[in-house]
């Protein structure tokens, strides 16, 4: 397919979701799932019009992820309505700082225990599997 029927693709779906968000509040849906439905659809999954090789497309595949995760975060923060120095925000990060730090001990504790890790390399471990996007997450 050329650039101008992936940007008409494009263009139709994000028309869509703005059009239909309005009734998408009322069902137990996001925007995010009626994105990664459109992709299965599109991908090998549906009609094949979409085929990427991870590891022959690995760059493009982590730009496009990147993009996502910008996006993503970009229009999930124009949502919020709070000010930061709301005192509603004390438990939201409480949590968020609460479940890291404990994540990344308990990862890299498995990590040594387990696996048999050195510390930094559990850490490490431990980091990278910790839920470090509750904004995004509350996305999905």
């Amino acid at each position: 397919m050329t650039f101008e029927v992936w940007y008409f693709i494009l263009g139709a779906l994000l028309i869509a979701v703005a059009v239909l968000a309005s009734s998408v509040k009322r069902l137990p849906l996001t925007e995010t799932m009626i994105y990664l439905t459109a992709g299965a659809l599109l991908g090998p999954l549906g009609f094949g019009a979409i085929s990427l090789d991870a590891h022959a497309q690995s760059m493009l595949l982590e730009r496009l992820s990147e993009v996502a995760v910008i996006v993503s975060l970009f229009t999930t923060g124009l949502k919020l309505r709070v000010p930061l120095h709301d005192p509603r925000w004390s438990v939201p990060i409480r949590l968020a700082f609460v479940s890291m730090a404990l994540t990344v001990g308990l990862v890299a504790l498995a990590g040594v225990l387990g696996l048999g890790l050195s510390l930094g390399a559990a850490i490490l471990l431990g980091a990278v599997l910790a839920p470090t996007d509750p904004v995004l997450a509350s996305e999905v």
